[in-house]
């Protein structure tokens, strides 16, 4: 089952919960056997010198704040 997201809405991407307001990198996306996707997002500050628990939202309530950039592909030389 291939369930769709926001085309921006990727891996890398900054995201925030409509909700709770939390905010950060997207750093996982997971499609669950009831056709739900959940968007996992890991924030980029500190608390107390270690890295702040990632959480996990429906995509739904996610919105992207700041779309990841795709990479310049340019050819390589290699056989076509």
């Amino acid at each position: 089952m291939n369930i769709d997201r926001p085309k921006n809405l990727k891996l890398g991407c900054v995201a925030k919960d409509k909700i709770s307001g939390f905010s950060g990198v997207v750093v996982a996306v997971t499609e669950w056997l009831n056709g739900c996707q959940r968007i996992t997002i890991q924030p980029q500050e500190m608390k107390d010198g270690k890295p702040i628990d990632g959480h996990t939202f429906d995509a739904e309530q996610v919105d992207v704040v700041e779309p990841v950039e795709e990479p310049v592909r340019s050819p390589h030389g290699g056989p076509s």
